[in-house]
């Protein structure tokens, strides 16, 4: 053997042993899901502190290739919140693997109609992988509202674009706000996210807004080009408690005058929007702008205001 490959089978030695060394965890041993296992997210208490995915089936879902490492790491922990995203790793390769709720995703085939419809949106959002059963009461859906100078997303070459909100909302006060965009026969995407209607603790400097700035755009001159508002959330007093008896929120980008109306059902928020504001709001990638609304009765009296 010469030297010049002992020097290369000795750095390729020393690589080796320190990647296996900070991430090249033992293997996970073969755990089989509990019988009549499923994630109840139906549940009182907070269940948003608690870990309910167990391990078994995020190996079920998700197997790790030998000699791979996971962030998180999958040797040490034995429950996992839902949502999670595993992330397997080994030399310069990864792939990510989502996991949550009591199902796995799963393709959807649906029509523009089907967004505008109770039935359609159960189904489009049932196959995020979080069921949308008896248990979800419909409040309603948002479908986007374009605000200002924007680029026409069929433009991309997809023949239709159709996006809309639907939220969802169970006897503990549990919210689900459903994102979908059909994108004709490019497909249906849909992505769910779970927060809190329930009131809340006081706030001494008011409640937070139920939605926070997405997907921005930045312009040459480092301020906001265009934003998304999307989500379902409760809207609360100063007191923390949820403004049943609320209506509207107007909600924009702090700095900005553009604002966007939507509905409030029972509390709850349903809000859709693309806006691209007017005033030049400067942010950092790590630094989003916060976002402030005013909240409204039926009869249009100012009832709170709430800031990200």
């Amino acid at each position: 053997m010469n030297r010049a490959y002992q020097r290369i089978l000795a750095v390729g030695v020393v690589a080796l042993t320190a990647l296996c060394g900070s991430g090249c965890a033992p293997p996970i041993p073969h755990e089989e899901v509990p019988d009549g296992w499923a994630l109840n997210v139906h549940q009182p208490g907070e269940w948003w502190t608690q870990p309910l995915i167990p391990r078994s089936v995020v190996m079920q879902r998700c197997p790790q290739r030998f000699g791979w490492a996971s962030d998180p790491d999958l040797t040490r922990v034995t429950a996992l919140p839902p949502g999670t995203s595993i992330e397997y790793s080994f030399l310069t390769d990864d792939y990510h693997c989502s996991i949550g709720w009591s199902q796995p995703a799963s393709e959807v085939k649906a029509a523009a109609a089907d967004l505008a419809t109770e039935v359609g949106l159960r189904r489009i959002c049932s196959s995020s992988g979080l069921p949308m059963d008896a248990g979800w009461r419909f409040l309603g859906h948002k479908p986007t509202e374009g605000v200002g100078d924007l680029p026409d997303p069929r433009a991309s070459g997809i023949d239709t674009w159709d996006s809309t909100t639907a939220a969802f909302v169970d006897e503990y006060g549990t919210v689900v706000g459903c994102l979908v965009d059909h994108l004709g026969e490019a497909g249906t995407t849909r992505a769910v996210d779970l927060s809190v209607g329930a009131d809340g603790p006081t706030t001494p400097n008011g409640a937070a807004c139920p939605v926070e700035s997405r997907d921005m755009a930045r312009n040459d001159d480092g301020a906001v080009d265009e934003y998304q508002l999307r989500g379902a959330g409760a809207v609360r007093g100063q007191d923390g408690r949820v403004l049943t008896r609320a209506a509207t929120l107007r909600i924009g980008l702090v700095g900005d005058s553009v604002t966007t109306s939507h509905p409030v059902v029972d509390g709850i928020a349903i809000v859709d929007a693309r806006v691209k504001p007017k005033a030049a709001v400067h942010f950092e990638w790590d630094d989003p702008p916060p976002v402030e609304g005013t909240i409204y009765d039926a009869a249009g009296r100012l009832m709170a205001t709430c800031r990200g």
